[in-house]
């Protein structure tokens, strides 16, 4: 799916206006080699590691490198990620991409399910939005 971008100044009002709606997650069984083959994609920064659309936790090319070679999968790796509600508003999500210094952000329901990625450009001044 195509992506545009929206200025900061210009979005919101809440996350879900925001947020990338069909974020790619991978499940927990993904071994690390076949991360380590995904995060050759220099736009790949974060894996999300999801059961069915259960949000697990993500996964940085920093676990990746780290973990031993042989049957480590990304379930085991994945680790907790700094989350936002597709309800929380706009600022909430700048806050925690400046407080954090990252460029994603996974949005979660209060259930766990896995509903979208917020997405920072580059140069921090516009999300990534579906197009």
């Amino acid at each position: 799916m195509a992506t545009r971008n929206i200025p900061v100044a210009e979005a919101g009002p809440s996350v879900a206006d925001v947020m990338l709606r069909a974020p790619r997650a991978v499940p927990p069984d993904t071994t690390v080699a076949d991360a380590r083959t995904t995060f050759e994609n220099p736009r790949v920064r974060l894996l999300l590691v999801a059961d069915g659309d259960r949000f697990l936790g993500a996964v940085t090319r920093d676990h990746v490198d780290a973990a031993p070679d042989g049957a480590t999968t990304l379930g085991e790796l994945a680790a907790d990620a700094v989350l936002v509600r597709p309800d929380d508003p706009v600022d909430r999500a700048v806050e925690v991409l400046e407080a954090d210094e990252t460029d994603r952000i996974p949005v979660v329901t209060g259930e766990g399910t896995l509903v979208g990625l917020i997405c920072f450009n580059r140069r921090h001044g516009h999300f990534c939005v579906d197009g």
